[in-house]
């Protein structure tokens, strides 16, 4: 059949894309003809084209970039985070970016609308850079003016407010409808100074939205507004849509091109009878958010397969923190490249792959690698710990240092970082000056794009201020602007305005400030302050290097506060960043002091699932643990390091019944010291694999252990009357009905290792019925295995089944029994009677 061809060819190419995504060097692409980034995308009947080919896209939802929420407050992104953002969802394969902030910015002082009737057109200046760099990089935008919901960007119901109306007002109320053109026509009416294009002569964006999930919208209006926004902007589209399932006025609107469906949870088979629909009415169909926590390859492969399905966009992608790290967000759907967990990562390649996929062999820009930058070098009681800022693209990180000067040679200190590892700890911190650099690395390990090298030296921190905000400095004149200026910015007062910006730390050491010019006379002038009233001028050592100017002070004595301050000249000498020591805040005063680990000396049943603690050493900068079944702590069999805070819960079970020997050391520059009770013993006890005792409620049980649905009924309640002795135990009524058979199913939250158990051990009661029995059944890395053992206690008794008696079922794949990564674990229940009841406590592994 020609459906089944062409999803056999589309299965194929989502492998092959799955394969490119994984191999990726750096984000790939070919230059894109200067006339693409100029052509529309258009529209014909259900679909989209660009320079007469069909149009299909992948990508994502950068909700923040006109204004954020995750700066500690309401504020413009950085055009480092913008900048970051967007490549990072080149570097997924994105050909689309769907951005609320864009084009809703109503009621706060930061926004484009603060009141009715009045322009804050400062707030275009994230979004001129957003859209200009969306530009650069090949991408189309999405751009909803108004929102159903009044998040901190505003929405339609500051409109009504404003005029004293009822929120569904909004839509036949005149006054309502006209304040709503007014804002559209300002919005779109701006002119980027960096293309030179009114926003709705760029066909960067490639539709604007009616609005973000509007509810109550009727024919009529989405009939008016589109209109309105047709006449205005003729060559880009509009789209439409509300929070959950299809939109029957954006269906129905002959001025809706898109109409946008959300998804929460992302599900395939509700997008494909979606699309079908809303293409069987002549209109785009587009997936404008489905939620991360819930994409799976299978669903990449149904809709990349699907014609229908124009496009697909995620909720929601964040990128690198201004400082370490990422930012983070808190509503379950934060997406980070590569990914924080094993779940991340696989959603991640998955919208990849998709985006790869659909997108076809259509020219992008080739987007070249930022470098990282080191951040910080701070001491933690003496010791040094690197942070550094991420870069799109990047998949892992390699940190490096050098004792001899900027130049090299540099040793590795550590590899296959992750930008959640910063900031990071130098165990074996040099007691002489210091050179960090961070080297950003493939996903095959190979270099990338590598950061200046910041310096320290002991009883010193460092820090690098790349000036995206003002967040490291202590003040600065209204007069200064910050501008993009390729991968960073430039700082500076207007042109014959004065200005000033000042750095204030505890016992500054050195400065340096880099200037992008060759002429001295424009640099400011360099003060420096003990108590930030009294100034004194200082005589800076000034370098040129290229077109720049570096001004230094070194050191520095009872100094806390720097400043530069510039003359009101025709040009401005304008900075672009900044690095300064100081005296460290945490130096190593002695060794760390006393503490004492956990688990106590001599303890036994352990939890083989056991975190290991301890109490705050005074002065610690971080712990180290080794775990040995021998009392010298030899052969270790857990050994773990740079550990700051004060417990350690091992990747891998311990094994079950076993006696084990542990020490717990703190550290810092001035020496170590071991736990007050180190070495201590202990013996682990049985893996318990359930003991029925973490469900709160009967559905919550029934919720963990769902019945086999091939199977007869099975209903399980939490039982204490029949338990092996404490708490709860599972209580099975089943009933073999026209199948034959009936069983529970639980999928482990995590996979647990029974590695070293040679048993399985539970408790189990019958109800007496005649030759009843219990398979247990479990899957082990990807395979199989069961046994049946006879139910023949009516009280309950401990069972100990050995795991050399558990074969792979008839029907099942063959394998060999490998304990380590046990994923799920069931119960069927059997006997001559079809309907039947069974107890079920304490299920342990052990040896």
């Amino acid at each position: 059949m020609p459906g089944t061809a062409r999803r056999t060819t589309t299965a194929v190419a989502l492998a092959a894309a799955c394969a490119a995504v994984a191999a990726t060097t750096a984000p790939a692409g070919a230059r894109t003809p200067a006339a693409a980034a100029d052509t529309f995308v258009t529209r014909d009947g259900a679909h989209l084209a660009l320079q007469g080919q069909p149009f299909r896209f992948g990508g994502t939802n950068l909700y923040w970039l006109g204004l954020d929420e995750n700066v500690g407050g309401v504020d413009y992104p950085t055009y480092f985070r913008i900048d970051d953002a967007l490549r990072t969802a080149r570097a997924m394969n994105a050909t689309v970016v769907r951005s609320h902030t864009l084009g809703t910015s109503l009621g706060c002082a930061k926004c484009i609308q603060p009141a009715l009737g009045q322009y804050n057109d400062a707030a275009f200046a994230s979004i001129d850079h957003a859209v200009a760099r969306s530009r650069a990089l090949g991408l189309r935008l999405v751009v909803p003016l108004t929102d159903q919901w009044t998040y901190y960007s505003g929405g339609y119901t500051n409109i009504t407010k404003w005029l004293g109306l009822e929120p569904k007002a909004f839509y036949t109320d005149a006054r309502a409808v006209a304040a709503y053109k007014d804002y559209i026509a300002h919005v779109l009416n701006h002119v980027n100074p960096y293309t030179g294009l009114a926003l709705k002569d760029d066909p960067t964006v490639m539709s604007w939205s009616l609005g973000n999930e509007l509810n109550d919208m009727t024919t009529a209006w989405a009939d008016d507004i589109g209109a309105y926004l047709h006449a205005l902007a003729p060559r880009q589209l509009v789209a439409a849509g509300r929070q959950q399932g299809v939109d029957a006025a954006a269906l129905a609107s002959a001025q809706v091109d898109i109409v946008d469906v959300h998804y929460y949870p992302s599900s395939a088979a509700t997008e494909a009878a979606d699309a079908k629909a809303v293409t069987a009415k002549g209109k785009v169909y587009l997936a404008g958010e489905h939620g991360t926590d819930s994409v799976t390859a299978a669903d990449a492969l149904t809709l990349a397969d699907d014609p229908n399905v124009t496009g697909a966009l995620s909720w929601s992608l964040f990128g690198h923190a201004d400082d370490h790290g990422y930012v983070q967000h808190d509503d379950g759907f934060t997406m980070h490249h590569p990914g924080d967990t094993a779940a991340m990562r696989a959603a991640v390649l998955a919208e990849s792959a998709f985006a790869l996929t659909v997108a076809g062999d259509r020219p992008r820009p080739a987007v070249p690698t930022t470098p990282p930058l080191v951040t910080a070098v701070t001491k933690n009681a003496g010791i040094n710990q690197v942070a550094w800022r991420g870069t799109a693209g990047a998949h892992s990180y390699r940190l490096e240092r050098a004792t001899n000067g900027p130049d090299g040679p540099y040793t590795t200190v550590a590899t296959g970082l992750s930008d959640n590892d910063a900031p990071y700890l130098d165990p074996s911190t040099p007691a002489t000056r210091t050179w960090y650099r961070t080297v950003a690395l493939d996903r095959a390990g190979r270099t990338l794009a590598t950061s200046p090298a910041l310096a320290t030296a002991p009883g010193q921190d460092s820090a690098a201020d790349p000036l995206q905000s003002y967040t490291l400095t202590s003040s600065h004149s209204d007069t200064l602007t910050i501008t993009p200026d390729g991968d960073g910015v430039r700082v500076a007062p207007a042109s014959r305005k004065t200005g000033q910006i000042t750095w204030s730390r505890p016992g500054l050491t050195g400065f340096q400030a880099d200037f992008a010019t060759p002429d001295r006379s424009a640099l400011p002038t360099v003060q420096t302050s003990a108590d930030g009233t009294t100034w004194v001028n200082a005589a800076p050592a000034l370098q040129r290097r290229g077109g720049h100017t570096l001004l230094t002070l070194d050191n520095l004595q009872a100094t806390g506060h720097i400043r530069l301050s510039w003359k009101a000249t025709a040009h401005p000498a304008p900075l672009t960043g900044t690095t300064w020591t100081a005296a460290t805040a945490s130096p190593a005063t002695g060794k760390p002091g006393a503490f004492q680990q956990t688990p106590a000396d001599q303890a036994s049943g352990v939890d083989t699932r056991t975190a290991f603690t301890w109490t705050g050493s005074p002065g610690a900068a971080y712990y180290t643990l080794t775990v040995s079944e021998n009392a010298d702590l030899s052969d270790p069999v857990l050994q773990a390091t740079s550990i700051r805070g004060t417990s350690y819960t091992p990747a891998a079970n311990l094994q079950p019944n076993t006696t084990y020997h542990y020490s717990v050391t703190a550290v810092n520059a001035a020496g170590s010291t071991p736990a007050a009770n180190a070495p201590s013993t202990f013996t682990t006890g049985d893996l318990t694999v359930d003991d029925f005792e973490s469900y709160p409620s009967d559905s919550a049980l029934a919720t963990a252990y769902p019945r086999n649905t091939g199977g007869g009924p099975v209903t399980t309640t939490l039982d204490t009357t029949h338990a092996d002795g404490t708490g709860h135990s599972l209580r099975a009524a089943y009933d073999h009905g026209s199948p034959g058979y009936a069983g529970i199913i639980r999928t482990l939250p995590t996979p647990q290792d029974w590695g070293g158990a040679t048993a399985l051990r539970l408790w189990a009661r019958s109800d007496g019925s005649t030759d009843q029995a219990l398979t247990v059944q479990f899957v082990a890395n990807g395979t199989y295995w069961e046994t049946t053992v006879p139910l023949t206690s009516t009280t309950g008794t401990t069972l100990t089944i050995p795991l050399d008696t558990f074969k792979n079922p008839a029907w099942a794949t063959p394998g060999t029994l490998d304990p380590g990564k046990v994923t799920q674990l069931s119960f069927y229940f059997n006997g001559r009677a079809a309907t039947g009841t069974a107890w079920i406590d304490t299920v342990t592994a052990t040896r």
